[in-house]
C-alpha cells in the first residue's frame, strides 16, 4: 500500500513540472525582451541627445565665427583708418617742409642744413627725386591690404550663413545626421526639428543704414590720433601777437561709405586796427587723404579744422596724398555682415537664446529584440510578449540651447553685465528640458495610444 502511494505521488510532479518549466522559460523570455527595449531605448535617448548637442555645438560655432569675423572686420577697418589719418598727416607735413625750408635758409650757420632736412622729409613722404616710392605708398598699400581683408571676411560669413541661413541649416543637418550615424547606424533623424528658432535668430545686416550698426562701433574705437591731432603754439595777449593751431582728424563717413582725414597748420596774426581786433589767417601745412574718391564729407569739421583754418582747409583739398585714393575692392567701407536679427534683439534683449529640439527614430524591425532583429525569436504559449512599437519605431526627442555668457562674468573693463551680442566670441551650449508643447507634438508624431 506504501509502494502505490509512492508512485502516484511521482506520477503527479512530472507534469507540474513540466508547467513550472514553461514558466520560467516565458519568464526568461519576457526578462531578454524587456532588457533589450530598454538598452535599445537608452542606445536611443543617447543618441538623441548626441545629436541634439553637436547640432548646439555647431551653433555656437556659427555665431562665435561671427563674432570673431565681426570684430577682425572691424579692426582692419581701424588699420585702414589708420593709414588714411597717417598718409594726411604726412601730406600735411611734407607740405609744411616744403613751405618753411625756403625761410630756413635764412637762420645763420644751420639754415641751409635744417632746409635740406626738411626737403630731404619732402621727398622721404612722397617719394621725389628717388627710387623710393615714398612713404604714402605703403600706407596706401595697407588700405588696400586690410580692405581686402575686410572683404575676405564678409564674404565667408555669407559663404558659411548662406541665404537666409540655409547653407547653415543644410549643413547642421548633416552634423546630426552624421553623429545619429555613429551612435547607432540604424537611428534616423527626422528631417524637421520639433522646434527650432535658429533660421531667425540671426540676419544679414546689408542696406547703408544697416551697416551703421558695425561702423558706430568702428567710429568709436578710433584711438586719439583718428579723434583729434589738434595742438595751439604762440601767445596772444591784448590782441597782439600770434599762435599756430593745427587741426585735424580722419572721419568715417556716414559710419558706412569710407574714410576720409584732413590735417592743417596755420598762423593766426593778432593785431589792433581801427580800434578793432583783427585776424589773419596764413596756411602753412595741409594735406589731405581718402580711402575712396567722392565721399561726401560736407558735414564733418575735422575736429574743428574747417572754422579754425578755413584758408588752410580750402588748400588741403587740392593736396591729396599721392597713392591716394589707392586700388580697393571695397574703397574702405564697412561691409553687409551678421548679427542678431532685429526680431531676436527685440524679444530676447538681454539673454538671446537659440533653442532646438530633435527627435530620432528607430524601426521596430531594426531593434534586437525578439519581435525585431534578434535571433531568437519565441513562438506559440512562449510568445507572451508581443512588444508592438506605435507606428512600428520607438522614438526619442532632447532639446538644447545656444546662451551668450562671457567665463569671467560680468564684462572686466566696464564691470557691468554684457548682453548676448555677435561682437564678442562667448556663446555656449548646453542640454535643455524638453518644453511640454513640444513634448506634447512629439507624442503626436508618435501615436497618443500603442495598437
Amino acid at each position: 500500500m506504501n509502494t502505490t502511494s509512492k508512485a502516484i505521488q511521482n506520477g503527479q510532479a512530472l507534469p507540474l513540472g513540466l508547467v513550472l518549466l514553461v514558466a520560467v522559460a516565458a519568464t526568461v523570455f519576457f526578462m531578454f525582451n524587456s532588457g533589450q527595449l530598454v538598452q535599445e531605448k537608452i542606445r536611443l535617448t543617447n543618441t538623441a541627445d548626441a545629436v541634439a548637442y553637436s547640432a548646439g555645438v555647431y551653433e555656437a560655432r556659427v555665431l562665435n565665427y561671427d563674432a570673431y569675423t565681426n570684430r577682425a572686420m572691424i579692426a582692419n577697418e581701424i588699420a585702414i583708418g589708420q593709414a588714411v589719418g597717417l598718409a594726411s598727416w604726412a601730406k600735411y607735413a611734407a607740405v609744411s617742409a616744403d613751405n618753411i625750408a625756403p625761410w630756413a635758409y635764412l637762420i645763420p650757420y644751420v639754415g641751409s642744413l635744417i632746409a635740406d632736412a626738411l626737403e630731404e622729409f619732402s621727398d622721404l613722404v612722397d617719394g621725389e627725386g628717388s627710387y623710393y616710392p615714398g612713404l604714402t605708398f605703403f600706407l596706401a598699400a595697407a588700405v588696400t591690404l586690410h580692405d581686402g581683408v575686410v572683404q575676405a571676411l564678409a564674404l565667408s560669413q555669407y559663404a558659411v550663413h548662406g541665404p537666409g541661413n540655409a547653407i547653415a541649416l543644410v549643413n547642421r543637418k548633416l552634423v546630426m545626421d552624421e553623429v545619429a550615424k555613429k551612435n547607432d547606424p540604424d537611428v534616423k533623424v527626422d528631417p524637421l526639428p520639433l522646434a527650432d528658432n535658429f533660421m531667425g535668430f540671426t540676419q544679414r545686416y546689408e542696406s547703408k543704414e544697416e551697416r551703421k550698426r558695425m561702423g558706430q562701433l568702428v567710429s568709436d574705437d578710433r584711438d586719439a590720433f583718428l579723434q583729434s591731432r589738434n595742438w595751439n603754439a604762440g601767445l596772444v595777449l591784448l590782441c597782439t601777437g600770434a599762435q599756430l593751431r593745427k587741426r585735424g582728424s580722419t572721419e568715417l563717413i556716414d559710419l558706412t561709405e569710407g574714410w576720409k582725414s584732413m590735417d592743417t597748420l596755420s598762423i593766426h596774426i593778432y593785431r589792433i586796427s581801427r580800434f578793432r581786433c583783427r585776424r589773419s589767417e596764413t596756411p602753412i601745412g595741409y594735406g589731405t587723404a581718402f580711402s575712396d574718391d567722392g565721399l561726401d564729407d560736407s558735414d564733418y569739421s575735422y575736429a574743428g579744422l574747417r572754422s579754425t583754418n578755413p584758408n588752410a582747409s580750402d588748400k588741403a583739398e587740392d593736396k591729396v596724398a599721392k597713392w591716394f585714393e589707392p586700388a580697393t575692392l571695397g574703397g574702405g567701407a564697412i561691409p553687409a555682415f551678421h548679427d542678431l536679427s532685429e526680431s531676436t534683439l527685440k524679444n530676447m534683449p538681454k539673454d538671446p537664446r537659440a533653442t532646438l529640439t530633435i527627435r530620432v527614430t528607430k524601426d521596430a524591425a531594426k531593434q534586437h529584440y525578439s519581435g525585431g532583429a534578434s535571433i531568437v525569436k519565441p513562438a506559440g504559449r512562449l510568445d507572451l510578449y508581443a512588444g508592438n512599437h506605435a507606428k512600428g519605431q520607438s522614438a526619442a526627442i532632447s532639446s538644447v540651447e545656444v546662451y551668450f555668457e562671457r567665463p569671467d562674468g560680468n564684462n572686466p573693463l566696464a564691470g557691468k553685465e554684457e548682453y548676448g551680442n555677435l561682437f564678442n566670441p562667448y556663446w555656449q551650449v548646453r542640454l535643455a528640458p524638453v518644453s511640454a508643447a513640444t513634448r506634447a507634438l512629439a507624442q503626436g508624431l508618435q501615436g497618443r495610444f500603442t495598437p
